[in-house]
């Protein structure tokens, strides 16, 4: 395994193994903290404000646990998530018919807007972040980590 020595731009990370998990958790970083940022910039806390609206923009209803597993998010940081969000007028959570202990939160037209606010803003990070690469190497790197994010292949790509 070898080594990468120097500073990043951020000053941090003075040593990255070229290891895939590193790669990955280095790419991961890199990511959310330039969406972090945009985030920031039109009221959100954080990127995870995003990827719950993301999640809810389909307009597929999906109880609080199942969104919880979708993003990746733990149920209790899912909650704080919801609870802001909902301060914010952004989402409503409604109670499911058949079961009225769960919880089924839904996007606002409040929460649409600033979904397509955002939607921009991670455009132009992922565009940074793809400076100098291919468009077929990018488009390789895609299909390769949706495959290891999701081996069963449930997920669709844009384009699939």
């Amino acid at each position: 395994m070898g080594v990468r020595q120097g500073m990043d731009d951020a000053g941090d990370c003075p040593f990255r193994p070229l290891d895939l998990t590193f790669l990955l958790h280095a790419a991961a970083d890199r990511m959310a903290t330039e969406l972090d940022k945009g985030a920031a910039a039109i009221g959100l806390k954080d990127v995870r404000d995003w990827l719950v609206l993301a999640a809810l923009e389909s307009g597929q209803q999906r109880t609080q646990l199942e969104l919880s597993r979708m993003v990746c998010v733990d149920k209790t940081t899912l909650i704080s998530v919801l609870d802001r969000l909902e301060k914010l007028d952004l989402i409503v959570r409604t109670v499911d018919p058949t079961d009225r202990r769960v919880r089924i939160p839904q996007i606002t037209p409040a929460g649409r807007r600033v979904f397509a606010k955002f939607a921009t803003a991670r455009d132009a990070a992922e565009a940074r972040a793809f400076e100098g690469i291919e468009p077929d190497e990018r488009a390789l790197l895609i299909r390769l980590l949706a495959r290891i994010a999701d081996p069963e292949g449930a997920v669709q790509l844009a384009g699939s």
